[in-house]
């Protein structure tokens, strides 16, 4: 490793860094890569299916390829996770032999060509979940080293430590949004990546019982129909694909024997509260039709103007002087859906800027 230009330090304070801003992940694996003077580096799910995979540049390519052509489904190198979590890495020579590794269509077909063929895979697990920062290496390098498995093991403490303050500081932001729904008097309830509720403010809580059900973290109602179509939502709100989706998904009607209904809708969250190691995926919104509106202006505007409760939301916190950047931040969405969700607020009010959207609001006034 001397004569990397990278040391090991700077390359584990990466993967801090990395927790702390998760921008930063990809950059991490490039400095690991440099330190082990590796052709790549990656950290990869072991026991999950996660399509976002922090890796260096190198990587690109081939993984686009890894999970196009289904080799995540049939990966011959989780034969090395036992290895792993007994010893706390693999190197491939420990479950493959020589003959294996130049032969197998794996290996040979898949690897090879971008010099990913030798490989360690270093653990580190979150919860339920487990991780390998997996260091390749090409057939000039050959295989891993026991001096080299020595040397990189020490990547372990340093990738356990990151984990756990990128999982904290993910859901500390998502659930930083659930308090945030609540003080505009919104139900709403935050889904992990299987769409299981793993958070509900004071709001959602009261509907629990009154519309819909909650039992082992799954959201449901009482109406068949209306439980498929919320089934429906959350599975759409999770899947791993349409991470970056900007356009708005259908609202779910709730019905209720003796009440209104109530309407559900979705959003995703993205940024710091979604990062490669938060739980957190998306957020319910629930509007009760009940009860009047915490805010008569916004229940107005959303009877007039037909808004979605995305877009009322929206408006609520710019009337409050929230800056159109941290609204996006509290509504879990990219700067840019915020602003496209701003645009079609526009067209609705046949407003052209945001001073004559606030300035329609003051105007309206509730009803009796």
């Amino acid at each position: 490793m001397a004569s990397s230009r990278v040391s090991f330090d700077q390359a584990a304070q990466s993967l801090l860094d990395a927790a702390i801003d998760p921008t930063r992940w990809n950059e991490a694996m490039e400095q690991i890569s440099q330190y082990a003077g590796a052709t790549g580096a990656l950290l990869l799910q072991t026991n999950g299916s996660r399509l976002e995979v922090p890796h260096s540049r190198s990587m690109e390519e081939g993984l686009e390829i890894y999970f196009r052509e289904g080799w995540h489904l049939r990966d011959e190198r989780m034969r090395g996770v036992p290895y792993m979590r007994r010893y706390g890495i693999f190197v491939d020579q420990d479950f493959a032999s020589r003959q294996e590794i130049e032969t197998s269509d794996y290996y040979r077909g898949l690897l090879a060509p971008f010099g990913f063929n030798w490989s360690a895979g270093i653990g580190a697990t979150n919860g339920d979940e487990e991780w390998s920062l997996v260091i390749q290496f090409d057939d000039a390098h050959g295989f891993v080293t026991p001096e080299e498995q020595k040397d990189f093991l020490r990547f372990g403490a340093h990738l356990k430590r990151a984990v756990l303050l990128a999982n904290n500081l993910g859901f500390a932001s998502a659930t930083g949004m659930i308090d945030a729904y609540q003080s505009l008097g919104c139900p709403s309830f935050l889904l992990d990546r299987g769409g299981r509720v793993i958070r509900s403010n004071a709001a959602a809580e009261k509907l629990i019982g009154d519309g819909l059900s909650l039992a082992l973290g799954v959201l449901g109602c009482g109406v068949a129909d209306d439980n498929r179509e919320l089934a429906g939502l959350v599975a759409r709100l999770c899947r791993s694909p349409g991470i970056g989706e900007t356009e708005a998904l259908p609202s779910v009607i709730v019905r209720r024997p003796t009440k209104r209904p109530l309407i559900v809708e979705g959003i995703r969250i993205n940024g710091m509260a979604s990062a490669v190691f938060s739980p957190a995926k998306a957020i319910l919104l629930v509007s009760d039709t009940e009860r009047p509106s915490a805010d008569s202006r916004m229940d107005l505007l959303r009877k007039i103007f037909g808004l979605t409760q995305t877009e009322a939301l929206l408006v609520s916190h710019l009337a409050r002087e929230v800056p159109l950047p941290l609204v996006a931040e509290l509504l879990g969405i990219s700067f840019e859906t915020a602003r496209s969700h701003l645009k079609r607020v526009f067209a609705k009010t046949s407003t052209n800027r945001q001073s004559e959207l606030l300035l329609l609001l003051r105007r309206l006034r509730p009803l009796g």
